[in-house]
């Protein structure tokens, strides 16, 4: 039989007897709340579903999480987990009890980085690993009856800073940088322009730059690309392919004409270097951006090389995922629909693509009211 009593702070504290032990499930706002989580705890006890240590200090908790996110959990996304348990949550949670961790310090925990001004993405990404450790602890240890965390948001406060825009390449900006980078003669092997390649292929697919960079030969066939690997690099800058993001990260695309025209004279240029320089190298996997000794480029060299070309086309530099946003906005703006860019780029949601682009081109906005004027004309 649960028994329950006022503490002074004005709550309730509930406590369940098992084989004539009697212990506390914690406290509640009020007796009724602590009434239906006592007769939860009994109900479990009853049939030999007894709750596991809830005396677990939170740091256990989130070690036998993280063993179980490790199965799951892709290379990069690994680190930023582990970054973000280390630096955000163990120090404020760490040495707690799980079962004495109440909703309230969840919410200002979250809160502290907000009035911090941490970005939203940010803030998003602590209270997720956060959410998902209690929902290990209520699921899986059974050591709660209920995530504090359940339901809670990343509160959104008021700025007036503006919203930084996402960067993208104008079709006149495009032209200007391509125009200059077809004509520039490569230092060492003139014909190899693997720069203007790489540019021009990003522009027209909207690939991630790690997507592009394991790319092989083999992942094109009838002008379909594959999209299946990309590469990572750790901190002492090795090379390893790993899976991507998301299974909606894996997909199959077109090649326009024009692409798969360059693609094969860049093919033809690669091989003839690789059969006729002995300076120039094949690389073992068979990729299509390979440098003249046959390895993967750095996205750290692309991006300095990039950044290069630009300053030397006139070009404002705007990163190596500028060109996978061009892809997306210059899609919109020739009307294809979101469904479509949303495949082609391989988002996970509809409302990943909309958020990201619908806002940022006048175009866009500009075609759709000349429609919807077109439409609403009244005729005289």
């Amino acid at each position: 039989m649960a028994t329950f009593r006022k503490l002074k702070s004005g709550k309730w504290q509930a406590r369940v007897s098992k084989d004539g032990k009697e212990s506390s499930i914690g406290t509640f706002r009020t007796k009724k709340e602590a009434e239906i989580e006592a007769a939860k705890v009994e109900e479990r006890i009853y049939y030999g579903q007894t709750l596991n240590d809830r005396n677990m200090l939170f740091g256990e908790v989130i070690d036998n999480w993280f063993k179980y996110k490790e199965i799951e959990l892709k290379g990069s996304t690994l680190k930023q987990v582990r970054v973000i348990m280390r630096l955000h949550i163990r120090p404020g949670f760490e040495n707690k009890r799980i079962a004495m961790i109440r909703r309230s310090e969840i919410k200002s925990w979250i809160k502290s980085y907000v009035d911090k001004e941490y970005s939203l993405g940010s803030c998003l990404k602590y209270l997720s690993v956060m959410k998902s450790i209690f929902h290990y602890a209520v699921h899986e240890l059974e050591v709660l009856e209920k995530s504090p965390a359940d339901r809670l948001r990343v509160p959104v406060k008021d700025s007036t800073k503006p919203i930084e825009k996402v960067k993208f390449y104008s079709l006149v900006e495009l032209n200007q940088l391509l125009n200059f980078m077809k004509s520039y003669k490569h230092q060492r092997f003139e014909g190899y322009q693997i720069y203007y390649m790489l540019m021009y292929f990003l522009s027209q697919t909207g690939l991630r730059i790690s997507e592009a960079l394991a790319l092989r030969w083999t992942d094109i066939n009838v002008g379909q690309l594959t999209v299946k690997r990309q590469t990572s690099r750790d901190d002492n800058n090795n090379l390893a392919l790993t899976t991507l993001k998301n299974t909606s990260s894996y997909r199959t695309i077109g090649l326009n004409k024009d692409l798969l025209n360059e693609l094969r004279r860049f093919k033809v240029k690669q091989n003839e270097l690789i059969l006729g320089s002995d300076m120039f190298r094949a690389n073992k996997d068979g990729i299509i951006f390979q440098n003249y000794l046959g390895n993967y480029l750095t996205p750290s060299t692309v991006r300095d090389s990039f950044k290069d070309y630009c300053e030397k086309a006139g070009v404002e530099y705007k990163g190596t995922h500028g060109f996978r946003h061009t892809h997306a906005v210059l899609l919109l703006e020739s009307g294809a629909s979101l469904v479509f860019v949303s495949k082609r780029l391989g988002h996970k949601t509809i409302k990943t693509t909309a958020d990201t682009y619908l806002a940022i081109t006048e175009k866009i906005e500009e075609d759709e009211l000349k429609k919807f004027a077109s439409y609403t004309q009244i005729k005289i």
